[in-house]
Protein backbone atom coordinates (compact mmCIF):
# COMPACT_ATOMS: atom_id res chain seq x y z
CA UNK A 1 0.00 0.00 0.00
CA UNK A 2 1.66 3.29 -1.05
CA UNK A 3 2.00 5.78 1.79
CA UNK A 4 4.07 8.68 2.98
CA UNK A 5 5.43 7.76 6.37
CA UNK A 6 7.51 10.16 8.36
CA UNK A 7 9.26 8.76 11.40
CA UNK A 8 11.42 10.69 13.81
CA UNK A 9 14.15 8.67 15.41
CA UNK A 10 14.18 8.89 19.15
CA UNK A 11 17.91 8.53 19.43
CA UNK A 12 18.58 11.62 17.36
CA UNK A 13 17.63 13.90 20.25
CA UNK A 14 19.95 12.14 22.54
CA UNK A 15 22.88 12.40 20.26
CA UNK A 16 22.21 16.05 19.64
CA UNK A 17 21.99 16.96 23.33
CA UNK A 18 25.11 15.12 24.37
CA UNK A 19 28.46 16.63 23.55
CA UNK A 20 30.43 14.11 25.53
CA UNK A 21 32.45 11.47 23.79
CA UNK A 22 30.44 8.36 22.96
CA UNK A 23 31.73 5.21 24.44
CA UNK A 24 31.33 1.81 22.94
CA UNK A 25 28.52 0.99 25.38
CA UNK A 26 26.71 4.23 24.58
CA UNK A 27 27.07 3.71 20.86
CA UNK A 28 25.45 0.26 21.11
CA UNK A 29 22.61 1.66 23.18
CA UNK A 30 22.02 4.48 20.70
CA UNK A 31 21.93 2.11 17.69
CA UNK A 32 19.43 -0.19 19.40
CA UNK A 33 17.21 2.74 20.32
CA UNK A 34 17.33 4.04 16.75
CA UNK A 35 16.28 0.73 15.25
CA UNK A 36 13.32 0.54 17.59
CA UNK A 37 12.31 4.09 16.76
CA UNK A 38 11.96 3.09 13.11
CA UNK A 39 9.24 0.61 14.11
CA UNK A 40 7.28 3.03 16.28
CA UNK A 41 5.89 5.90 14.31
CA UNK A 42 3.15 8.27 15.23
CA UNK A 43 -0.20 7.52 13.65
CA UNK A 44 -0.55 11.17 12.79
CA UNK A 45 2.46 10.97 10.50
CA UNK A 46 0.92 8.18 8.25
CA UNK A 47 -0.70 9.52 5.10
CA UNK A 48 -2.58 7.04 2.83
CA UNK A 49 -2.38 8.22 -0.69
CA UNK A 50 -4.55 5.51 -2.38
CA UNK A 51 -6.39 2.34 -1.24
CA UNK A 52 -7.55 -0.16 -3.89
CA UNK A 53 -11.36 -0.41 -4.34
CA UNK A 54 -11.35 -4.23 -4.00
CA UNK A 55 -10.04 -3.81 -0.44
CA UNK A 56 -12.47 -1.06 0.53
CA UNK A 57 -15.55 -2.79 -1.07
CA UNK A 58 -15.80 -5.83 1.24
CA UNK A 59 -19.51 -6.69 0.35
CA UNK A 60 -20.97 -7.80 -3.03
CA UNK A 61 -24.42 -7.87 -4.64
CA UNK A 62 -26.72 -10.97 -3.90
CA UNK A 63 -27.64 -13.55 -6.67
CA UNK A 64 -26.67 -16.81 -8.41
CA UNK A 65 -24.30 -17.50 -11.19
CA UNK A 66 -25.37 -19.22 -14.41
CA UNK A 67 -23.52 -22.38 -13.42
CA UNK A 68 -25.39 -22.53 -10.12
CA UNK A 69 -28.75 -22.11 -11.86
CA UNK A 70 -27.96 -24.87 -14.37
CA UNK A 71 -26.95 -27.24 -11.57
CA UNK A 72 -30.18 -26.53 -9.68
CA UNK A 73 -32.26 -27.14 -12.82
CA UNK A 74 -30.49 -30.46 -13.47
CA UNK A 75 -30.99 -31.62 -9.88
CA UNK A 76 -34.68 -30.64 -9.91
CA UNK A 77 -35.16 -32.47 -13.22
CA UNK A 78 -33.65 -35.67 -11.83
CA UNK A 79 -35.81 -35.48 -8.72
CA UNK A 80 -38.93 -34.74 -10.78
CA UNK A 81 -38.34 -37.70 -13.12
CA UNK A 82 -37.92 -40.05 -10.17
CA UNK A 83 -41.07 -38.70 -8.49
CA UNK A 84 -43.16 -38.96 -11.66
CA UNK A 85 -42.01 -42.52 -12.30
CA UNK A 86 -42.85 -43.50 -8.73
CA UNK A 87 -46.32 -41.94 -8.92
CA UNK A 88 -47.04 -43.35 -12.39
CA UNK A 89 -46.04 -46.85 -11.26
CA UNK A 90 -48.40 -46.63 -8.31
CA UNK A 91 -51.22 -45.36 -10.55
CA UNK A 92 -50.58 -48.17 -13.04
CA UNK A 93 -50.69 -50.82 -10.31
CA UNK A 94 -53.95 -49.36 -8.98
CA UNK A 95 -55.51 -49.26 -12.46
CA UNK A 96 -54.52 -52.88 -13.18
CA UNK A 97 -55.90 -54.04 -9.83
CA UNK A 98 -59.15 -52.18 -10.47
CA UNK A 99 -59.56 -53.71 -13.93
CA UNK A 100 -58.75 -57.16 -12.57
CA UNK A 101 -61.40 -56.78 -9.86
CA UNK A 102 -63.89 -55.55 -12.47
CA UNK A 103 -63.25 -58.56 -14.70
CA UNK A 104 -63.66 -60.99 -11.80
CA UNK A 105 -66.81 -59.24 -10.57
CA UNK A 106 -68.40 -59.29 -14.03
CA UNK A 107 -67.59 -62.96 -14.51
CA UNK A 108 -69.05 -63.86 -11.14
CA UNK A 109 -72.23 -61.93 -11.90
CA UNK A 110 -72.68 -63.57 -15.30
CA UNK A 111 -72.10 -67.06 -13.93
CA UNK A 112 -74.47 -66.50 -11.02
CA UNK A 113 -77.18 -65.14 -13.31
CA UNK A 114 -76.86 -68.03 -15.75
CA UNK A 115 -76.87 -70.60 -12.95
CA UNK A 116 -79.99 -69.19 -11.33
CA UNK A 117 -81.97 -69.01 -14.56
CA UNK A 118 -80.89 -72.35 -16.02
CA UNK A 119 -82.02 -74.08 -12.83
CA UNK A 120 -85.58 -73.29 -13.98
CA UNK A 121 -85.15 -74.52 -17.54
CA UNK A 122 -87.69 -77.00 -18.80
CA UNK A 123 -86.20 -80.46 -19.39
CA UNK A 124 -84.17 -80.74 -22.59
CA UNK A 125 -85.09 -77.21 -23.70
CA UNK A 126 -81.48 -76.02 -23.86
CA UNK A 127 -79.98 -75.59 -27.33
CA UNK A 128 -76.96 -73.80 -28.82
CA UNK A 129 -76.79 -71.79 -32.01
CA UNK A 130 -73.33 -73.26 -32.67
CA UNK A 131 -70.67 -75.27 -30.93
CA UNK A 132 -67.14 -76.40 -31.58
CA UNK A 133 -68.28 -80.02 -31.80
CA UNK A 134 -70.91 -79.82 -34.56
CA UNK A 135 -70.84 -76.31 -35.98
CA UNK A 136 -67.97 -73.88 -35.70
CA UNK A 137 -68.92 -70.45 -34.38
CA UNK A 138 -67.66 -67.28 -35.99
CA UNK A 139 -68.30 -64.25 -33.79
CA UNK A 140 -71.59 -64.83 -31.95
CA UNK A 141 -72.87 -67.75 -29.91
CA UNK A 142 -76.29 -68.11 -28.31
CA UNK A 143 -77.70 -70.40 -25.65
CA UNK A 144 -81.49 -70.66 -25.67
CA UNK A 145 -83.78 -72.35 -23.17
CA UNK A 146 -87.40 -72.24 -22.03
CA UNK A 147 -88.04 -71.54 -18.34
CA UNK A 148 -91.09 -73.05 -16.70
CA UNK A 149 -93.32 -71.22 -14.26
CA UNK A 150 -95.13 -74.25 -12.85
CA UNK A 151 -94.91 -78.02 -12.84
CA UNK A 152 -97.46 -80.55 -11.76
CA UNK A 153 -98.68 -84.08 -12.47
CA UNK A 154 -101.76 -85.39 -14.24
CA UNK A 155 -103.99 -88.37 -13.55
CA UNK A 156 -105.62 -90.71 -15.97
CA UNK A 157 -104.61 -90.83 -19.60
CA UNK A 158 -102.71 -88.03 -21.34
CA UNK A 159 -104.77 -88.57 -24.48
CA UNK A 160 -107.92 -87.52 -22.64
CA UNK A 161 -109.19 -84.04 -23.29
CA UNK A 162 -109.69 -82.38 -20.93
CA UNK A 163 -106.91 -83.84 -18.83
CA UNK A 164 -107.17 -83.99 -15.08
CA UNK A 165 -104.39 -81.98 -13.44
CA UNK A 166 -103.36 -81.74 -9.82
CA UNK A 167 -103.75 -78.02 -9.11
CA UNK A 168 -100.23 -76.57 -9.48
CA UNK A 169 -98.77 -74.36 -6.81
CA UNK A 170 -98.23 -71.57 -9.34
CA UNK A 171 -101.40 -70.69 -11.19
CA UNK A 172 -101.56 -71.46 -14.90
CA UNK A 173 -103.62 -69.37 -17.29
CA UNK A 174 -105.32 -69.89 -20.66
CA UNK A 175 -102.98 -69.63 -23.67
CA UNK A 176 -100.03 -70.89 -21.64
CA UNK A 177 -97.87 -73.51 -23.29
CA UNK A 178 -97.67 -77.02 -21.79
CA UNK A 179 -94.86 -79.49 -22.32
CA UNK A 180 -94.94 -83.21 -21.60
CA UNK A 181 -92.05 -85.67 -21.87
CA UNK A 182 -89.58 -83.69 -24.01
CA UNK A 183 -86.60 -85.82 -24.91
CA UNK A 184 -84.76 -83.19 -26.98
CA UNK A 185 -84.98 -79.54 -27.95
CA UNK A 186 -87.24 -80.23 -30.94
CA UNK A 187 -89.89 -81.62 -28.57
CA UNK A 188 -89.98 -78.19 -26.92
CA UNK A 189 -89.75 -75.81 -29.86
CA UNK A 190 -91.45 -77.77 -32.68
CA UNK A 191 -95.20 -78.16 -32.16
CA UNK A 192 -95.42 -80.84 -34.86
CA UNK A 193 -94.06 -83.37 -32.33
CA UNK A 194 -97.24 -82.87 -30.24
CA UNK A 195 -95.28 -82.49 -27.03
CA UNK A 196 -95.80 -78.74 -26.69
CA UNK A 197 -99.46 -77.80 -26.73
CA UNK A 198 -101.45 -74.75 -25.74
CA UNK A 199 -103.76 -74.59 -22.76
CA UNK A 200 -107.22 -73.36 -23.76
CA UNK A 201 -109.48 -73.47 -20.70
CA UNK A 202 -109.24 -74.26 -17.00
CA UNK A 203 -112.12 -75.43 -14.82
CA UNK A 204 -112.36 -76.76 -11.28
CA UNK A 205 -112.62 -80.48 -10.84
CA UNK A 206 -113.75 -82.79 -8.08
CA UNK A 207 -112.25 -82.74 -5.54
CA UNK A 208 -111.14 -79.07 -5.43
CA UNK A 209 -107.48 -80.06 -5.60
CA UNK A 210 -107.97 -81.20 -9.19
CA UNK A 211 -108.44 -79.06 -12.32
CA UNK A 212 -109.74 -79.88 -15.76
CA UNK A 213 -107.49 -78.50 -18.51
CA UNK A 214 -108.62 -78.38 -22.09
CA UNK A 215 -105.71 -78.44 -24.55
CA UNK A 216 -105.30 -78.15 -28.27
CA UNK A 217 -104.15 -80.38 -29.85
CA UNK A 218 -104.18 -83.50 -27.69
CA UNK A 219 -100.94 -84.95 -26.37
CA UNK A 220 -100.02 -88.30 -27.85
CA UNK A 221 -97.17 -89.60 -25.62
CA UNK A 222 -97.39 -90.42 -21.95
CA UNK A 223 -94.79 -89.25 -19.45
CA UNK A 224 -93.39 -92.06 -17.28
CA UNK A 225 -93.67 -89.78 -14.26
CA UNK A 226 -96.93 -88.14 -15.48
CA UNK A 227 -95.25 -84.73 -15.21
CA UNK A 228 -96.53 -81.58 -16.94
CA UNK A 229 -94.56 -78.32 -17.27
CA UNK A 230 -96.20 -74.92 -17.78
CA UNK A 231 -93.80 -72.94 -19.96
CA UNK A 232 -92.88 -69.29 -20.23
CA UNK A 233 -91.44 -67.51 -23.27
CA UNK A 234 -87.96 -68.54 -24.48
CA UNK A 235 -84.85 -66.82 -23.18
CA UNK A 236 -81.52 -66.44 -24.97
CA UNK A 237 -78.06 -65.54 -23.72
CA UNK A 238 -75.81 -64.47 -26.57
CA UNK A 239 -72.15 -63.59 -26.86
CA UNK A 240 -71.90 -60.65 -29.27
CA UNK A 241 -68.27 -59.68 -29.85
CA UNK A 242 -66.92 -59.31 -26.30
CA UNK A 243 -70.25 -58.80 -24.50
CA UNK A 244 -73.02 -61.00 -23.08
CA UNK A 245 -76.65 -60.03 -23.79
CA UNK A 246 -79.94 -61.46 -22.54
CA UNK A 247 -83.10 -61.62 -24.67
CA UNK A 248 -86.64 -62.53 -23.64
CA UNK A 249 -90.19 -61.87 -24.77
CA UNK A 250 -89.89 -63.12 -28.33
CA UNK A 251 -91.95 -65.97 -29.75
CA UNK A 252 -91.11 -69.66 -30.09
CA UNK A 253 -89.29 -70.63 -33.25
CA UNK A 254 -88.47 -74.06 -34.64
CA UNK A 255 -85.07 -72.78 -35.79
CA UNK A 256 -83.00 -70.97 -33.24
CA UNK A 257 -82.71 -67.22 -33.82
CA UNK A 258 -79.55 -65.18 -33.34
CA UNK A 259 -79.11 -61.41 -32.97
CA UNK A 260 -79.35 -59.33 -36.14
CA UNK A 261 -77.30 -56.27 -37.06
CA UNK A 262 -79.44 -54.18 -34.66
CA UNK A 263 -78.69 -56.60 -31.81
CA UNK A 264 -82.30 -57.80 -31.73
CA UNK A 265 -84.02 -61.20 -31.66
CA UNK A 266 -87.61 -61.12 -32.88
CA UNK A 267 -87.66 -57.34 -32.46
CA UNK A 268 -86.48 -57.57 -28.83
CA UNK A 269 -83.40 -55.59 -27.90
CA UNK A 270 -80.79 -57.38 -25.85
CA UNK A 271 -79.95 -56.39 -22.26
CA UNK A 272 -76.24 -56.11 -21.53
CA UNK A 273 -75.07 -58.35 -18.69
CA UNK A 274 -71.30 -58.08 -18.94
CA UNK A 275 -68.27 -57.37 -21.07
CA UNK A 276 -64.51 -57.93 -21.18
CA UNK A 277 -65.06 -61.38 -22.73
CA UNK A 278 -62.01 -62.40 -24.74
CA UNK A 279 -63.07 -65.86 -25.93
CA UNK A 280 -62.10 -66.74 -29.45
CA UNK A 281 -65.50 -68.27 -30.21
CA UNK A 282 -64.22 -70.23 -33.19
CA UNK A 283 -61.72 -72.03 -30.93
CA UNK A 284 -63.03 -71.71 -27.37
CA UNK A 285 -66.81 -71.64 -27.18
CA UNK A 286 -68.34 -69.72 -24.31
CA UNK A 287 -71.18 -72.27 -23.96
CA UNK A 288 -71.12 -76.04 -24.33
CA UNK A 289 -73.95 -78.45 -23.59
CA UNK A 290 -74.07 -82.14 -22.72
CA UNK A 291 -77.49 -83.78 -22.95
CA UNK A 292 -78.86 -85.93 -20.17
CA UNK A 293 -78.31 -89.67 -20.05
CA UNK A 294 -79.57 -92.53 -17.92
CA UNK A 295 -76.79 -91.95 -15.41
CA UNK A 296 -76.61 -88.13 -15.18
CA UNK A 297 -78.49 -84.93 -15.73
CA UNK A 298 -77.79 -82.54 -18.57
CA UNK A 299 -74.91 -80.15 -18.03
CA UNK A 300 -74.17 -76.68 -19.34
CA UNK A 301 -70.48 -75.83 -19.27
CA UNK A 302 -69.39 -72.19 -19.35
CA UNK A 303 -65.83 -71.21 -20.15
CA UNK A 304 -65.26 -67.49 -19.87
CA UNK A 305 -61.96 -65.82 -20.59
CA UNK A 306 -62.04 -62.32 -19.15
CA UNK A 307 -59.43 -59.94 -20.55
CA UNK A 308 -58.08 -56.68 -19.19
CA UNK A 309 -55.02 -54.44 -19.50
CA UNK A 310 -54.74 -55.61 -23.13
CA UNK A 311 -52.36 -58.32 -21.93
CA UNK A 312 -53.90 -60.35 -19.09
CA UNK A 313 -56.77 -62.84 -19.06
CA UNK A 314 -58.54 -64.74 -16.31
CA UNK A 315 -60.26 -68.01 -17.24
CA UNK A 316 -63.30 -69.42 -15.47
CA UNK A 317 -64.74 -72.92 -15.94
CA UNK A 318 -68.22 -73.39 -14.54
CA UNK A 319 -70.64 -76.31 -14.78
CA UNK A 320 -74.39 -75.97 -14.29
CA UNK A 321 -76.26 -79.20 -13.63
CA UNK A 322 -79.90 -79.13 -14.71
CA UNK A 323 -81.84 -81.35 -12.29
CA UNK A 324 -85.21 -81.25 -14.06
CA UNK A 325 -86.36 -84.47 -15.68
CA UNK A 326 -89.18 -84.95 -18.22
Amino acid sequence: MPSNIKCKPVGSDLSAQSSAPISAFNAEFINTTYRQSLLHCSSTDIHVSKVPSKILNTSRSGGFTLVELILVIIILGIVSIGTVQYLSLGAQIYAEATERDEAVAQSRFMLARLTRELRHAAPNSVRLSCSVDNLACSVNQCLEFVPFKASTIYTGNITDNPIIIVDPQNTAAPNDWLNVYALNANDVYDTSNNKRVQLRTISDGTPASLDNWTINPSLAIESPTKRVYVLEQPVSFCIVSSQLFRYEGYAFSTNQNTPNASNEIGGIKGVLLGGLIQNSISKTAFFSYNTASLTRNSVVNIRSEMGFNDSETVSFNHEIHLPNVP
